[in-house]
Parts: C-alpha cells; structure tokens; sequence
C-alpha cells in the first residue's frame, strides 16, 4: 500500500468496508486514548513491538500477547511495514480472532529514530499497532491510515506535541478530514 495514492486507497477503503467499525472513521472508531503512547520507550524494533503491544494490552482486549508478537515479527521478517516517512504499521499478516478480544489501533511515537526496515533506510519513531479479527477491518483501517499519513500536516503535528492526548486529538482530527 505504500505505493497507493489516495484514491487507490479510498477505493480499497470501501471494497473492504467492514461492519467491525464505523466507516467514516474506521481508525478513531478503534483508538482510544489510553492506547497512545507518548513517549514510547523503546530503543529497538523489538522492543517498540514489545511496547506497543503492551499499550495495546491496557485495553484488557489482548490475551495471547506472545502469539501477537510472533505474528507482528514474522510479517516483519516478511516485509516489514516501515514507511519512508517515519511512519510503521506493524501488525500480523493474517487477523489473529483467537488472540484478541475485540479490534483495535494503538499508537506511540518513539523520542528517536529507530531502524525499521524502510526502503530507504530513514528511522521510523511514530507506530501504529493494527490488530483486527478479520480481513476486511485489517485491510480497511491499514488503507485510511496510509491516507492519513500522507496528509501534510499531520505527521509535523504529531511529531511536535509531547502530549499523549493532544496526540489522541490530533488523530481523531486528521480522520475527519476525509469526510462520511
């Protein structure tokens, strides 16, 4: 998806609409504020996962952390999910049912750049965890949230605010801009 502009990404937003969430704002419908984390301490790709994984646990939603984790590394060692923008949408490649409760999206940004595989090696430090229970939700969100970053001002502002719910705003905001 990385190479998708964003009408291809709308279009495959809508193909993969899902009852799952709401579909104007399919990424606001599955954060919530206690699943931002910022600053997300953590120094390594691993323990970003690790981390981000923990956030997503605050919602007593996941219950096979270390299945999650195994599925998040291996789509990893498949392709890892690294922008060259400094953005990462890590998740496993096939929905998890069993491991998770209900679908959701965490976010942290890290203080610094961390290796993540991008295709033109920048850093990555902001992280968007996608755990889903079926494909159409995992394939929608992952679409707006490839639009979202593509907007020119949201990454600048989330970059510049040290405040996990001014964060939490700030992505709620960015969403609306695409409209029902």
């Amino acid at each position: 998806m990385r190479e998708y502009s964003d009408s291809q990404l709308a279009a495959l937003e809508v193909a993969q609409a899902s009852p799952e969430v709401a579909p104007e704002i399919p990424v606001s419908s599955l954060l919530k504020p206690e699943l931002v984390q910022v600053p997300l301490e953590a120094r390594t790709k691993r323990s970003v996962l690790e981390s981000m994984i923990e956030v997503a646990g605050r919602t007593w939603q996941v219950w096979e952390p270390a299945t999650i984790l195994k599925a998040v590394q291996e789509r990893e060692k498949l392709h890892s999910t690294a922008f060259d923008n400094g953005v990462s949408i890590p998740h496993p490649r096939s929905p998890l049912p069993d491991a998770i409760g209900e679908p959701l999206v965490a976010f942290g940004r890290t203080l610094s750049g961390i290796p993540c595989g991008a295709s033109n090696n920048s850093l990555t430090d902001c992280f968007f965890l996608v755990l889903c229970q079926d494909a159409r939700t995992h394939l929608q969100v992952i679409a707006r949230l490839a639009r979202m970053i593509q907007l020119p001002d949201f990454l600048p502002e989330i970059r510049e605010t040290e405040d996990p719910l001014r964060t939490y705003e700030i992505i709620l905001n960015a969403e609306k801009q695409f409209g029902p």
